[in-house]
């Protein structure tokens, strides 16, 4: 569903006059209050995407390049702060992380991902500088990223980032240079972000109208979760089997090896 189609009705823009009870054809600043609307419910929908796993399950669509990146690899530097792609887009996770074993390698190789619960984090955060060698983990606090051990060496593009970032957003000048342009989700979602700002719109403009924002609010948490499945779908997530002791009390209490779903 493309941002506007004035002749079919049958854009976002649309959508959104649709349940708000607009005369079709909104212009100006009324038209540009609706794509704001549209670019908010954007960003409310993104933790929706974002929050499953850190696989890369989705990136926007009218993005012209891939969520990957490089930076130099520093010698006796393990920190190293992430904050925007080549595109000036804001970078929200880090997917995984590869590096250059040496300073003449040319094959990338996976770090593992540290948790913050590791007993680990301190020395990783601090690190001893008397202690060098070759990183095999990262850690990942804010937008920071943190290698498991200074380097020893140096390396041109020597760190390679797979993340996930920001959206791109409609832009809000009211022409029709952009109507075709259509949101960065799978097709079947697009409903959602008009239903948003609908929403948003309905609940400061016709709060009285609680039958209208309860209907919305309906149909967003039926889309909701339809999106969600289509996630779990699409980017199915691997169950690991993991040992674990537990106590099943016989006799003052037994220890017995159980698994898990993690």
């Amino acid at each position: 569903m493309q941002l506007s189609h004035i002749t079919n009705q049958s854009g976002l823009v649309e959508l959104v006059e649709f349940w708000t009870r607009r005369e079709y054809g909104t212009s100006g600043d009324d038209l540009r209050e609706i794509i704001n609307g549209l670019n908010r419910a954007f960003e409310r929908i993104i933790p929706l995407l974002l929050a499953y796993s850190d696989q890369l399950r989705w990136d926007d669509l009218n993005h012209t390049d891939a969520p990957i990146g490089t930076t130099n690899l520093v010698a006796n530097q393990n920190d190293y702060k992430i904050t925007v792609d080549d595109n000036s887009l804001d970078i929200l996770n880090l997917v995984a992380i590869r590096v250059y074993n040496s300073s003449t390698a040319t094959k990338y190789t996976e770090l593992t991902r540290i948790t913050l619960d590791d007993e680990r984090v301190p020395e990783i955060m601090s690190p001893t500088t008397a202690i060098t060698g070759v990183p095999s983990g990262f850690l990942e606090v804010g937008n920071v990223l943190y290698l498991d051990v200074l380097p020893s060496y140096s390396a041109t593009n020597g760190i390679q980032l797979f993340f996930q970032r920001q959206q791109a957003y409609f832009t809000p000048t009211g022409t029709s240079a952009t109507d075709a342009t259509e949101p960065g989700i799978p097709l079947p979602f697009h409903e959602i972000l008009g239903l948003y700002a609908a929403l948003d719109w309905n609940s400061v403009n016709r709060s009285e109208d609680g039958n209208l924002l309860s209907l919305i609010q309906g149909r967003i948490t039926k889309r909701e979760k339809e999106l969600r499945e289509f996630i779990h779908l699409r980017h199915p997530s691997k169950a690991v089997m993991r040992p674990r002791r537990v106590d099943i009390g016989v006799n003052g209490g037994v220890d017995a090896p159980r698994f898990f779903i993690a």
